[in-house]
């Protein structure tokens, strides 16, 4: 990286002219007092607007809900950090997909000599999504539980068979107990999807032996349109092409400011490419330049996280053309900054290991996990009234059918080992013995039928979801491996950030309780 500027933000919105042909300069013709004017302006349409919005309160609009593992007082919280791509910017995910899947094909046929018809037949856009685990030696794309026992599986576009999942991995853990030298990756950020529909295209072209090495192309190319700006190039030349603007995103950071708590940002993008698409994700005019930054007290571009949280990184930040903006740098710059630290910060982002687990791991910070395909789940859910809690009462029945099976089978099989008996209770024992044999039999019907009918609304609900994989959170009765992680590592998660605009800045966020197997029994 080279040295940082010392120069004015005139002369950064100047090379970001030269990058993307856009100024970004403009903040140098306002005096103070004008860049407050328009900061006021704002701030009282956007208080407006808040209040509207939050007639739609959380707990009549489940998609707007911020839902809560661990209790959060977000009264003791001072400073609230976002992370940038995916959580304050909002992408238009086709459109920038498939940017990306363009231009990494176009490398593979460019220098991999890959031909091009084996990228024509490219799966659908849903068959790629978070939380999935890929298999890079045998070219397999799994869905496991919380436990790594393999549910779901395709290689390339073909699904497996049972038979063929248990040739390959029996009922051994997957994750997180085997790792077999890097074989297993999960697929945990939404820039991840293009080169999964890409290897999903170009597997079965390819050898076992040869497929780790395949993974390892696209995963190169991938890295190289992020690293050589060719792909962020695109971006800033049409910014509105690429991001959903959202009115609400000003609105919560001039409000939590304004209830004062310090509100950072923390990113890996680069300076020049955040300050050409920030206005776009506020839906400002690009007239106001730089004014964006009066939202923040501080800015952290190029942090290379997760690396930024480990103690061990010691790399000092570089100062950039303002102040409050920092290049790099570590945890303890900073947590000076802004005064914070530990349980008074909560951090939001969307990438379940870059921002949430090392975070909580290492700093101790509270966490917002922003998971876009809640809303989509929530949507499908309301779309079938009911399902959810027909699922859990048929699954209850079905727990108490199961145990009165065993019960009766208890007890059939006490009467079968009685042999000995005078001919006055012979007749007697003969009768039980059948009376039980009906109850068992019953019985036993009765649970076929509960377990028909499970089976029934999980294939609904899951395929409602996810033609291919289901729920990203569920896998029949347990979690998926991302809802382990979300469930010990996010204190809280929700859709989309700027659902936070709809909580008072005291709001008590409450974990639901926790009941161990004996106790559900009494309830």
């Amino acid at each position: 990286m080279s040295e940082p500027r010392k120069n004015t933000r005139k002369q950064m919105g100047d090379s970001k002219v030269k990058k993307s042909g856009k100024s970004a300069g403009k903040r140098k013709g306002k005096s103070h007092d004008d860049r407050s004017d328009v900061i006021s302006d704002l701030t009282s349409s956007n208080w407006i607007d808040m209040i509207a919005m939050a007639i739609r309160t959380p707990v009549f609009d489940h998609q707007r809900a911020i839902y809560t593992n661990r209790t959060l007082r977000f009264g003791q919280v001072d400073a609230v950090g976002f992370d940038f791509d995916h959580t304050l910017a909002v992408y238009n995910c086709p459109a920038l997909d498939d940017l990306a899947e363009k231009l990494v094909a176009d490398r593979l046929v460019k220098h991999e000599g890959v031909p091009r018809e084996w990228l024509e037949k490219v799966p659908d856009p849903g068959f790629a999504r978070k939380g999935l685990i890929l298999d890079i030696d045998e070219g397999v794309l799994l869905k496991t539980d919380r436990y790594g026992h393999v549910l779901r599986a395709f290689r390339g576009r073909s699904k497996l068979t049972v038979g063929q999942k248990r040739d390959l991995y029996g009922d051994r853990d997957i994750i997180p107990h085997v790792t077999d030298d890097d074989r297993f990756i999960q697929v945990d950020h939404a820039f991840s999807r293009p080169e999964i529909l890409l290897w999903s295209a170009l597997v079965d072209h390819t050898a076992a032996g040869e497929r780790r090495d395949l993974w390892q192309r696209i995963r190169h190319h991938t890295d190289t349109i992020h690293r050589d700006g060719s792909l962020k190039q695109v971006i800033t030349a049409n910014p509105e092409k690429y991001i959903l603007p959202d009115p609400r995103t000003e609105a919560l950071l001039v409000h939590l400011r304004a209830t004062g708590k310090k509100v950072f940002l923390l990113t890996n993008s680069e300076w020049e490419y955040t300050v050409a698409m920030m206005n776009t994700v506020l839906g400002r005019d690009e007239d106001l330049g730089e004014d964006w930054l009066d939202l923040f007290d501080l800015v952290v571009v190029e942090a290379r996280k997760p690396g930024y949280f480990r103690p061990s990184q010691s790399k000092d930040a570089k100062v950039g053309i303002d102040e409050k903006i920092l290049i790099g740098g570590n945890l303890a710059e900073i947590e000076k900054h802004i005064g914070c630290s530990g349980n008074e910060v909560l951090y939001v982002g969307d990438h379940i290991y870059a921002d949430l687990i090392s975070s909580k791991k290492n700093v101790y910070w509270r966490t917002m996990l922003v998971v876009p395909e809640l809303e989509e789940e929530l949507t499908v859910q309301s779309g079938m009234p009911g399902i959810v809690s027909q699922l859990r009462e048929v699954d209850e029945r079905r727990t108490g059918t199961e145990r009165e099976v065993m019960h009766w089978k208890a007890v059939e099989a006490c009467l079968l080992s009685i042999e000995d008996v005078v001919d006055s209770d012979r007749k007697g024992l003969k009768k039980l013995r059948h009376e039980c044999a009906v109850a068992r039999k019953q019985a036993t019907d009765t649970l076929k039928d509960f377990i028909r009918q499970r089976e029934v609304l999980r294939s609904k609900l899951s395929t409602a979801t996810n033609s291919h994989w289901g729920s990203l959170f569920r896998a029949g009765s347990e979690l998926t491996h991302y809802g382990r992680q979300l469930e010990d590592y996010a204190c809280t998660y929700t859709s989309c950030a700027t659902n936070l605009l709809f909580y008072p800045p005291g709001h008590y966020f409450r974990s639901p309780m926790d009941y161990l197997p004996h106790e559900l029994e009494s309830m």
